[in-house]
Order: C-alpha cells, then sequence, then structure tokens
C-alpha cells in the first residue's frame, strides 16, 4: 500500500479493512475443497473426510438430538451464540478472537476423535471448554457412524446388483453435510414426495436466506428491489426438501398451508405487520427437471403469485400486484399474461443452450445470449383466471414485460461440493437471465448467491462468489494438485473450470482481470506447469490457452502484451504438438 494510500484510511477504517480480509482468509481456509475427483467404488481419503467431519459436526441435528460442537463450545465458553460471534467477527477484533479460539477447540476435538475415539474427544472438550460430557458423545456418536460409512464403498457391488436385474436399497440425495443419511454411497437415490415441497424444516431455514438477501440489497441501495428474478433447479430442492421454494415465498410473503394429510396445498398470505417490509414481486425460472418432478408445486408457486397478486394493500407495500396493475393499465393486456411469473422450457424441452453457445464462441452480440435464454424458458406454467391449467404456454411478450422490472437476479448454492465454476449449468442459468435481464432492463441488475449451508446463511454478489471459487479450487494447489492426480481426466477438469469463470464473463461480466493473469501465471507461464498439462492432455491445455486468449479479445481481461504474445506463442506450439508437427 503506498503513503497516498494510507492517506486515505483512518485508522480505524484500516483495521475494519483488516478484520474482513482476515474473515475472507478463514473462509477460503474453512471451505470443504475436494482433493480429487470421486473414483468409482473408492472410499474417501483420510484428509476428506477430516474436513468432512468437522463441518458435519458445525450444524445442528434437531431430529437426531445432536448439538452442534461450535454452539456447546460457544456456550460453555460463557461466549454465547456461535451465530452472533460469527456476525460480528468480520468487524470486531475482540469476536473475531473468540471465534477462532471456539473454531481451535472445535478443530482440535476432531483431530482428538479420529485419533483416540469418542471418549478422549469428549474428555478434550470437557477439560478445554466446559462441554459436558452427556452433550457432547451423541455428536461423536453420530460421527463415529458416518465415519465407518466412509471408509466404505459398495458401489460396484450395487452397481453389479443392478446388471443382474436385482434390488438396489433405496438412499436420499443430498449434500453430506446437509444430510449425512445419503451414506452410505451406491444405493438409489430416491426423489422427495413433491406435496411435502416445502418442508417445515425448509421454510424456517429459509425466513433467513430471505431476509439476509434482502437485506443486503437494502444497505447497498438503499431501498428493497421491487422485483427479483430467482432460479429454481429440480435436484437442489429435492437436496433441502425446497428451499429455494420457501425462499420465493418468503420473499413473496407467504406461507404454506398443509391439509389434513399433512400435504402443502395451498398459500396464505403473511400480513405486512409480521412481514414489516413490501411483498417483492418473483419471477421464477424453473428448470426441466423441476417442472416434472414438482408440477403440484409448480401450480402452487403460480397460486402464491395470484394471492399476492389479488391482495388490497398500498402498492408501496406489494411491488407485485403494483406492477401486475399497472400493466393491465398501461398495456391493455389481459391479466393473466401480467400475472405470469412461473416459466420454464416448453413442455418435453430442457435446457437453455447458452452453456453451449458459450462453450462453443458462438455469439456475437451480448443480447443474443438474453434472447436465446428466453427464447428457450418463456413458456408459462400454472392455472388461468378461469382455474384451467397452464401447461407450457408460450409467454414470450409476458416474460419480457416481466423481465424488464427486474433489480436483482438471485440463485441458492445448496451443497459444498459443487460450486458455480464446477459445471456450466449455473452461468447458463443464473448468468442467463441475467443477461435477458440486462439487456431488457438496460441496466445490469444485482447478482446474488446464498450459501445457505454456512452457519449465517451469508449472502454474496456474484463477483465475491467467483473470487471465492477461484481462490479456494482454481489456484488453490490443493485442488489443482488433486485433479492433477487423474491425469487426462484432471487437466480436463481444470480447463472446464476456466471456462466455466469464462461463462460468468460472458453472461455477467463478473471476473476481475487477476483472475485470468494468475490462471495464465499458474497454468501456462510456469514452464514446469505447462509440460505437465501438455503431457497429460495437450488437448485441454490448448483449450485452456485458447479460453485466456478468448477472453482477452472480448474485452473481458485487460491483458500486457508481452504477456498475450506469450500465450499465441504457446497456444501454437500446442497446436503443432496436436497436428504431429515435429
Amino acid at each position: 500500500m503506498s503513503s497516498q494510500s494510507n492517506k486515505s484510511f483512518t485508522e480505524t477504517e484500516r483495521d475494519r479493512r483488516v478484520l474482513e480480509l482476515y474473515d475472507q482468509l478463514i473462509e477460503v481456509e474453512q471451505r470443504l475443497i475436494p482433493t480429487g475427483l470421486h473414483v468409482f467404488g473408492h472410499p474417501s481419503e483420510a484428509a476428506e473426510r477430516t474436513d468432512m467431519l468437522r463441518l458435519i459436526a458445525s450444524f445442528d441435528r434437531p431430529e437426531l438430538g445432536v448439538r452442534a460442537l461450535p454452539d456447546l463450545v460457544s456456550e460453555n465458553l460463557g461466549l454465547g451464540s456461535y451465530d452472533a460471534v460469527l456476525k460480528f467477527a468480520s468487524s470486531d477484533q475482540a469476536r473475531l478472537s473468540e471465534r477462532e479460539r471456539i473454531d481451535s477447540v472445535v478443530s482440535a476435538a476432531i483431530k482428538e476423535f479420529l485419533h483416540s475415539g469418542s471418549g478422549a474427544a469428549a474428555s478434550l472438550l470437557e477439560h478445554n471448554a466446559n462441554v459436558d460430557r452427556g452433550d457432547s458423545l451423541p455428536v461423536f456418536a453420530l460421527l463415529e457412524e458416518i465415519s465407518k460409512q466412509l471408509e466404505t464403498n459398495i458401489e460396484i457391488e450395487a452397481l453389479l446388483r443392478a446388471l443382474r436385474g436385482e434390488f438396489i436399497e433405496p438412499g436420499p440425495g443430498a449434500d453430506i453435510v446437509q444430510n449425512p443419511a445419503i451414506l452410505p454411497t451406491g444405493r438409489n437415490t430416491h426423489a422427495v414426495n413433491p406435496y411435502n415441497i416445502p418442508s417445515t424444516m425448509a421454510f424456517a431455514r429459509a425466513e433467513a436466506v430471505a431476509g439476509n438477501l434482502l437485506e443486503r440489497y437494502l444497505a447497498e441501495n438503499g431501498r428493497y428491489p421491487r422485483a427479483i428474478a430467482l432460479v429454481l433447479w429440480g435436484l437442489d430442492n429435492i437436496k433441502t426438501q425446497g428451499e429455494g421454494v420457501a425462499q420465493a415465498f418468503w420473499l413473496m410473503g407467504v406461507r404454506p398451508v398443509r391439509d389434513a394429510l399433512n400435504r402443502v396445498t395451498e398459500v396464505e398470505a403473511i400480513s405486512l405487520e409480521e412481514l414489516k417490509r413490501p411483498r417483492i414481486d418473483v419471477v421464477m425460472t424453473i428448470s426441466g427437471i423441476f417442472r416434472d418432478l414438482f408440477s403440484p408445486t409448480v401450480l402452487l408457486l403460480d397460486k402464491a403469485v395470484r394471492l399476492v397478486a389479488q391482495l388490497d394493500e398500498p402498492p408501496e407495500m406489494n411491488y407485485l400486484r403494483r406492477h401486475v396493475m399497472e400493466q393491465v393499465r398501461h398495456d391493455a393486456c389481459f391479466y393473466d399474461d401480467a400475472v405470469a411469473r412461473v416459466f420454464s422450457n416448453a413442455p418435453g424441452n430442457y435446457g437453455t443452450n447458452v452453456n453451449f453457445m458459450v462453450i462453443d464462441s458462438q455469439w456475437d452480440r451480448d443480447q443474443t445470449l438474453g434472447d436465446l435464454f428466453v427464447t428457450r424458458k418463456c413458456f408459462a406454467y400454472g392455472r388461468d383466471s378461469e382455474g384451467r391449467s397452464v401447461e407450457g404456454r408460450e409467454a414470450r411478450v409476458a416474460m419480457d414485460q416481466a423481465l424488464r422490472r427486474v433489480e436483482a437476479t438471485y440463485q441458492n448454492i445448496d451443497t459444498f461440493e459443487i460450486g458455480i465454476t464446477d459445471v456450466d449449468h449455473y452461468f447458463e442459468y443464473l448468468g442467463g437471465i441475467t443477461k435477458a435481464v440486462e439487456t431488457r432492463a438496460q441496466a445490469r441488475p444485482s447478482i446474488y448467491l446464498s450459501d445457505s449451508l454456512s452457519r449465517d446463511a451469508r449472502i454474496r454478489s456474484l463477483e465475491e462468489t467467483v473470487r471465492l471459487e477461484t481462490r479456494a479450487k482454481t489456484l488453490n494447489p490443493k485442488w489443482y494438485e488433486g485433479m492433477l492426480k487423474h491425469g487426462f481426466r484432471g487437466v480436463a477438469e481444470i480447463e472446464s473450470h476456466v471456462s466455466n469463470t469464462f461463462g460468468w464473463s460472458a453472461t455477467a461480466d463478473a471476473v476481475d482481470d487477476w483472475i485470468y493473469t494468475e490462471v495464465a501465471k499458474t497454468f501456462v507461464l510456469d514452464e514446469a506447469m505447462l509440460e505437465r498439462l501438455r503431457t497429460l492432455n495437450p488437448h485441454s491445455a490448448h483449450s485452456l490457452v485458447g479460453r485466456l486468449l478468448e477472453a482477452h479479445g472480448r474485452g473481458y481481461w485487460g491483458a500486457d502484451v508481452s504477456l498475450l504474445d506469450k500465450l499465441r506463442e504457446i497456444s501454437s506450439s500446442l497446436e503443432d504438438q496436436l497436428e504431429g508437427v515435429a
């Protein structure tokens, strides 16, 4: 930092910034980072099990009578709620020290558990944090069961049974931290009852996430967003028992109502007095799998929209009704068009194809990506004003109008294992709808993701999430060395991460210059690393270099001329290698 920069900060501001940076470092350090690809039929490695068990022990399991270890430690050290410690750790030195103390005790207990067993770990907690053995032993009993399951693998045996046409034991699908009952792997994953979506627990968890999302926007813009575009996926809502759906309900200010058979069949409005904020206009883009698996939930979402649109409330407290009424009056359109908010593919179709267009470099204007998204996703679902089913009615004008008002786009991340640079579907959906909003509203919306598996239900901007994943995975030796152990496939995985990062430039311009620069330095300009890549998989190495050059060519990366010349020279060398030129 220059002396001029020093003068621009007060001592208090510098201390606050240092705390924020330190909090980010801790976040990267404690991230669950895959150290290689899953090998079919092989159990997880010991190092991975340690990290997984620590995270599993960080959450309450009320259904099992198990308390989270950080909560037990925090409370018995007299520090109060661990959530309160987390909330203020990035802005208060004392709270940060308390967090480090709690995390240190928990980590020591997990290591002691793995080395000497439950009894020794319980004794350590009793000695170091005054935690009663009766409170901690149930946690370690659960961890012991999970540890044994992580050490075994029945995938090959299950495959052989399937090939013989024999019965495969069913098991739930979820993230291991969220629901350890997914173990052991190798079972026949089942979905959930759509009439139980959202579950009571999912609705309770979603309140904090939706609240944090709105508070983040309020803090940055001085008011609540009038309209939010929300992405809902089928598998995510299976894993979380409908957390994404519940978040949509909370944003609109409605709650699910269960019938005599405990099925969610209706919704009711949460009073404005209880809500203490305006109802948000929510435009929902659902995946084809969500549409197929949760048809009752699709109708429920549409019912929630129509309920809110009919409430007799002040326009400044009910943005959805306000927008619907404005559209009916000003555009002279039908009510059913104005109130359409649940969109997906045409029946039988899936995906947006935005990812294919980006990866294949087949677009010339930014508007093309947004238009493709709407073309693929502009089919309305629900019921009309007469109660008749609407199953994929093409409604491009209605979707265009709804997206024109959107001020924020959002998607929930439901798993520690797969992030926004691991697969192309995140930028396909969240990136695609963001570009569609930007071209229709003539303004870039705020873009958010929530990490609902973090203790504090943290809301991050897209830029923050890209940086976090880049530091935790793409540029982290722990991650890329784990990938390189898999040879050809591992190099392909590294190249895929770079291409998916590029996808966020193409759809949302959310990638900092330094990310591309560091990727180039780590994988291409380092001669030893480049030699490893070109030996293991010259095709992916060539694609990686090509993607970096494309990022510059499309204006996403302001690279130095000398660096670009070196990349072009390496690209030409790799091309010669692929063509067998001596």
